[in-house]
């Protein structure tokens, strides 16, 4: 047995190496193929808190991690596309997220301040 948080960390890992269909897939047959349970399921349309595991595999088959994908995740569900998202991983969002992803060195300069240090 083991959770779902497990199934899904499992593809964020492999997305980078599978295309969505291949993601998909190990989503759904890894458990029956070595006959694991998942808890509470594996169940493509349940959710975890804030997130429907369906919009996280959906993140996750672009090629993201499970915490990366949590994230974009929240922010797309819970935040004003018009928003800015500022993260030292900022690559990490790009495509990922309905708004712009920035490092705080780019957000510095966009907004006319340098990093002096």
């Amino acid at each position: 047995m083991t959770s779902i948080i497990n199934l899904l960390e499992v593809c964020g890992i492999l997305s980078f190496n599978l295309n969505r269909q291949q993601v998909l897939e190990l989503f759904y047959y890894l458990p029956k193929k070595y006959g694991i349970d998942i808890i509470p399921s594996n169940d493509i349309d349940s959710f975890l808190p804030e997130a429907s595991v369906k919009n996280t595999m959906d993140i996750i088959c672009k090629k993201a991690s499970l915490g990366d994908a949590l994230v974009a995740n929240l922010i797309n569900h819970s935040l004003d596309e018009k928003g800015l998202f500022v993260s030292w991983d900022a690559e990490h969002f790009k495509g990922l997220l309905s708004m712009k992803a920035l490092t705080p060195k780019e957000y510095m300069e966009e907004r006319g301040t340098k990093d002096e240090g």
